[in-house]
């Protein structure tokens, strides 16, 4: 049996995107198929309340529910909800059955390579406990992470771990060529072998206003119709109304976030054509913007959080793929069959 590790460097890398893909990949040439997600940092409830890690949900309906585990699931605050001092024995064991007369296993890492160090399971140990190839992807900006991905390249060399094969995800179209002609020749004199470099997928990188408000547990105040609206831009609505107007008109598709009281900020958005708009604070704005969402159906979400906390959140579930989520794993498969040398990695 062969194992690989996909791990990042930073969380929303497209682990889940790769590991989606090779495992429709390694199921169409007929090998049997695992999945294990050691450790689950960021669980939501489930209906029955228990915590469920949306990874594993989707690997389970690919492979069925006996080939997909995830033995170790926390929210945020873990320290506070669990003290196993067997974290790894437990982890070990959950591998061993879920691996039992696979061909192939599918680990995935969280969301960076020290997750688990509290326990002394970080990526490179349980790699190595595992007897796993490790992988890296990552996503490429700018290029401050060639400085990055080196440095995990040294701290994975530190545990006697190395690294197999590198995908760059993410990269802006116009930065395509010159990913390829001069990031990819530099990072394999560096002993780092670049498997597969992801152009920016509209589909992946986009939500609807539906999917947002349901992460972000928002109340829709007015422009309901408009909750199927896409977004792929996110903007803070910190300006002036002349400013704001001029700024909102050149992009499309956005979403904007502004401190509910901004009434003005709200009108701009409106007369703009934003897809939706999120209003921070738990701050209402005048009564008299709602008719006018209403009729150009532009959702208005009240959150409680403040504005650059909404943010963040909403940056968080960009690119993420759930259960039965058929639109964006197709797009994934397709992105990946494409672009990744994804049989050097199964090793067909």
């Amino acid at each position: 049996m062969r194992a690989i590790y996909i791990a990042s460097i930073e969380g929303f890398s497209g682990k889940s995107i790769l590991t989606i893909s090779l495992a429709h990949f390694a199921k169409e040439k007929g090998m049997r198929t695992g999945y294990f997600k050691p450790i689950s940092i960021g669980c939501i409830p489930g209906s029955k309340g228990e915590l469920v890690d949306e990874d594993t949900e989707t690997m389970m309906e690919i492979l069925g529910s006996e080939n997909a585990a995830c033995p170790v699931k926390l929210q945020k605050n873990f320290i506070d909800e669990f003290e196993d001092s067997k974290i790894v024995e437990n982890i070990l064991e959950s591998y061993r059955r879920v691996s039992y007369g696979k061909d192939i296993m599918l680990i995935e890492g969280a969301s960076n390579l020290s997750t688990g160090s509290i326990w002394d399971c970080h990526v490179p140990k349980l790699a190595s406990l595992l007897n796993a190839e490790l992988f890296l992807i990552a996503k490429y900006g700018e290029d401050s992470t060639i400085d990055q991905v080196l440095q995990a390249r040294d701290y994975c060399k530190h545990w006697g771990i190395g690294i197999s094969g590198l995908v760059l995800n993410r990269v802006a179209e116009d930065r395509i060529e010159r990913t390829r002609s001069l990031v990819k020749p530099l990072f394999e004199r560096e002993g780092l072998r670049v498997l597969g470099i992801l152009p920016e997928d509209r589909i992946l990188g986009s939500l609807t206003v539906r999917e947002i408000n349901e992460a972000l547990g928002g109340e829709v105040i007015a422009g309901k119709k408009g909750l199927d609206n896409l977004v792929e831009t996110f903007l803070i609505g910190a300006m002036t109304p002349e400013s704001a107007i001029k700024y909102f008109r050149r992009v499309k598709n956005e979403l904007i976030i502004t401190g509910g009281d901004r009434t003005d900020i709200v009108l701009a958005a409106l007369e703009a054509g934003a897809s939706a708009l999120i209003l921070t604070g738990n701050l209402y704005p005048s009564v008299k913007v709602l008719p006018r969402a209403d009729e150009l159906g532009i959702p208005l979400i009240v959150v409680p959080q403040d504005t650059y906390t909404t943010l963040q959140n909403v940056q968080k579930i960009v690119g993420k793929i759930k259960p039965r989520d058929n639109v964006r794993i197709e797009s994934a498969l397709k992105l990946v069959r494409n672009n990744v040398d994804w049989k050097a990695i199964l090793q067909l």
